[in-house]
């Protein structure tokens, strides 16, 4: 996903529209705010990730090797399962809209349907309990997770996801090391955004289970509309 002026040029050091830049960095921000948040609720509540599934391999291998609880076992294998199955599925759901629909209505389907997962998820807690819920919640919250790393691949020419953070912080660095210092602000909102969602989902784990998923679901949303507000401004997010 990249942002430029209404023509697309080839990648210089100086790429990055100005007019864009800032609200590019904005996406980023927010939605691996997001991830931060879900993976924070779903590690304090269920002791897995649903976005960071690199955490959820040593998971598993201490599973393997017994140093876990059979609850956080099955989780772990929930998720990174789910995460998997729900990549392969989430990219070939955008190559059959992208037949059908322009990229830009494509991506906002796509990320709707995160935020729906989420907002289900919170409800589902309400409804039925964290315990009751908990297995499910790893399910759809992986999944909603699966759905934003198969949209956002590419941002500004740079391979980064806003679901983890090691390509983003290798992408940042090599963009500053060639002059791109606008590219490699942008990249490294990944981190940021990451580090900002954990605190917050942290910090309102303090109050009633729904409240940090619907902070994710506000982030989601927000990121939404900032690619909305580019668009119709002649911007072009790919």
């Amino acid at each position: 996903m990249s942002a430029t002026g209404p023509a697309s040029t080839p990648a210089t050091p100086d790429d990055v529209n100005r007019q864009f830049a800032a609200a590019t960095f904005a996406i980023v921000v927010l939605l691996s705010a997001t991830s931060g948040i879900v993976d924070a609720v779903a590690f304090a509540r269920f002791g897995v990730f649903v976005a960071n599934q690199t955490g959820n391999l040593v998971i598993v291998s201490l599973s393997l090797a017994r140093e876990q609880p059979v609850e956080t076992q099955i989780a772990s294998v929930l998720a990174l399962g789910t995460f998997t199955i729900g990549v392969f599925l989430a990219v070939l759901l955008r190559k059959v809209l992208l037949r059908r629909m322009p990229q830009a209505r494509t991506r906002v389907v796509m990320l709707s349907l995160e935020a729906i997962l989420i907002a289900l998820t919170g409800l589902g807690v309400v409804i039925w309990g964290t315990k009751q819920f908990a297995y499910l919640a790893v399910v759809m919250l992986s999944l909603s997770q699966s759905i934003q790393a198969a949209v956002v691949t590419r941002i500004i020419g740079l391979a980064v996801q806003t679901v983890v953070i090691n390509t983003a912080l290798v992408q940042s660095a090599e963009a500053w090391a060639v002059g791109r210092r606008r590219a490699a602000a942008i990249a490294f909102g990944t981190p940021i955004g990451y580090l900002l969602g954990a605190f917050i989902g942290a910090i309102l784990l303090r109050f009633p289970p729904p409240t940090a998923l619907m902070s994710a679901l506000i982030t989601a949303a927000a990121a939404l509309i900032t690619a909305h507000v580019i668009r119709v401004r002649g911007g072009r997010i790919e």
